[in-house]
């Protein structure tokens, strides 16, 4: 990555942190009002109107990304015509799927009485709310689709802050409205739409500044898709693999369900309410360099793409097993504090969790790398992957219950993403013995492992259970520490690409980018 991609990363990453953090204090406290002001039946009702939406909305799965790796090249080269003819068929088919949103909303909207027969809302205020819901996937559709290139260009720094501005006075109206005045849900759902609206002209005023040359291509539409055929392709393929990940994703607490209980749900997802953040920041760290490594695959040079990948693949690994070993030490006396030991899961499941989390976190950079070389042909890969969780989240979890279903979803996670897409990257993307993988993860692992195992076993004499909080926390950081230190001296000493990550950022501070 040349300098530029670098700081570009660098100041993606940088909005993207401060932006995630605001994003937690505002949310907490919004929901708070919300549920005070709104009460648990309107939150409810919105989001399983959002989630009707977002079930709607998997017709578009695949296009953004197609479109996106699409534009690395021609980002790379200046060639504005290319841009535009590309953005032109991401134009012509967000239309056709935003008429396609407006039929399949048809049946909804006739199913609604249906749906929600029992509620105290108004039938009115359900029709307002769906209609305001998916004003805000139409827009996109319609307008909002340009932003892609401004996120394939790294440039989201400067359209980010925008659309979370929008969002947090979207917000704080809501909230002066629901405290300050009569009207309510009216207000409520007046000041989201004014919020659609908003982030439309938001958005494409940071487009046209940023982009002045971009417009309408003059081909015609016919011409323009059979140009670019090949994005197509890559939509459909992309569109399976979108399929795949919302069925592996969206299963395990349906079956947690069936086979334990639904207060095991809860439990479960407390658990996964907090890894689910752990995951959110580590896509606010790494997630602005993704166009970085789509560019650096377009400069066709095969040694340094390889440095590359050891680079972020260490780095990643390291910065994960931090991430993960500090939630497998810090979860139990904050879910203790924050809603009670009864809330605590065994730590067998724990540890079935940090492991679903690890594998989370390390597969970002193989998923960057297979995005960035448009490697999508795979197809049959998430449907195995989503018959594997599912399959074995069954029967593992008759057998044994939440810890079964969560060995039947590592499992597939396993065998599709730790083993299958390394290989398939190697072999068509990077063009290299995906042993030398196989080889690094395992090495890596063994060293998380070994310095997690030392650190705990510090920890446990420091503390225990019965220790006030001060002691805990005392423990938990020595633990974190003597953890970080063992494993960086380590892979510092033992892998290359350890030692040009620690070289990159001494650089990035001597250079003060």
């Amino acid at each position: 990555m040349s300098v530029s991609r670098t700081k570009r990363t660098i100041q993606n990453s940088k909005v993207s942190l401060i932006l995630f953090v605001i994003q937690i204090f505002v949310g907490f406290y919004s929901r708070k009002v919300f549920l005070n002001y709104l009460g648990d039946e309107i939150i409810g009702l919105n989001t399983t109107l959002g989630n009707i939406l977002s079930f709607l909305n998997l017709a578009e799965l695949g296009i953004g990304i197609a479109m996106a790796t699409s534009l690395y090249k021609p980002i790379h080269d200046k060639d504005e015509n290319a841009i535009i003819d590309i953005m032109s068929v991401q134009r012509i088919l967000y239309r056709r799927i935003a008429i396609l949103l407006c039929g399949l909303s048809i049946p909804i909207l006739i199913a609604i009485p249906f749906i929600f027969p029992s509620t105290e809302c108004s039938i009115i205020y359900i029709y307002i709310a769906y209609f305001v819901f998916l004003s805000g996937s139409i827009f996109s559709y319609l307008w909002n689709y340009r932003e892609v290139l401004i996120e394939a260009d790294q440039k989201s720094f400067k359209l980010t802050p925008w659309i979370h501005c929008v969002r947090y006075i979207k917000i704080i109206t809501q909230v002066i409205l629901l405290i300050f005045t009569p009207l309510g849900i009216w207000g409520w759902i007046g000041a989201e739409l004014a919020g659609n609206i908003a982030t439309v002209f938001v958005i494409n005023s940071v487009i046209k500044k940023e982009y002045p040359w971009l417009h309408k291509s003059k081909e015609e539409t016919s011409i323009l898709l059979q140009k670019h055929n090949i994005i197509l392709t890559k939509t459909k393929q992309l569109f399976v693999h979108k399929i795949g990940g919302f069925v592996l994703y969206q299963t395990s607490p349906i079956v947690i369900y069936a086979f334990v209980s639904l207060e095991m749900v809860t439990h479960y997802g407390n658990y996964m309410m907090l890894i689910g953040y752990c995951l959110s920041l580590t896509s606010v760290i790494f997630g602005g360099m993704g166009a970085s490594i789509g560019n650096l695959v377009a400069d066709n040079n095969k040694q340094h793409t390889m440095d590359v990948f050891w680079e972020l693949f260490s780095s990643r690994i390291w910065i994960g097993g931090i991430i993960c070993f500090a939630m497998y030490i810090c979860i139990e006396p904050f879910i203790s504090m924050w809603i009670g030991n009864k809330y605590i899961l065994d730590e067998s499941t724990l540890l079935l969790l940090i492991l679903y989390m690890f594998i989370q976190i390390s597969r970002s950079v193989i998923e960057s790398f297979k995005d960035a070389f448009q490697l999508f042909g795979d197809v049959w890969a998430p449907i195995v992957e989503a018959c594997i969780n599912l399959g074995g989240s069954i029967l593992f979890g008759y057998l044994w219950g939440l810890n079964g279903v969560l060995i039947g979803v590592n499992l597939s996670l396993i065998i599709i993403i730790l083993i299958w897409k390394p290989f398939y990257i190697f072999r068509h993307g990077l063009k290299s013995s995906v042993l030398s993988y196989y080889y690094q993860y395992t090495f890596h692992l063994l060293i998380l492992v070994v310095g997690a195992l030392i650190a705990k076993s510090l920890m446990t004499q420091i503390s225990d259970k019965e220790s006030n909080i001060l002691i805990i926390a005392l423990s938990i950081v020595i633990g974190l520490t003597v953890f970080s230190l063992i494993t960086f001296s380590i892979l510092y000493l033992c892998n290359r690409g350890m030692r040009m990550f620690i070289v990159r950022i001494k650089n990035i501070i001597t250079n003060r980018i």
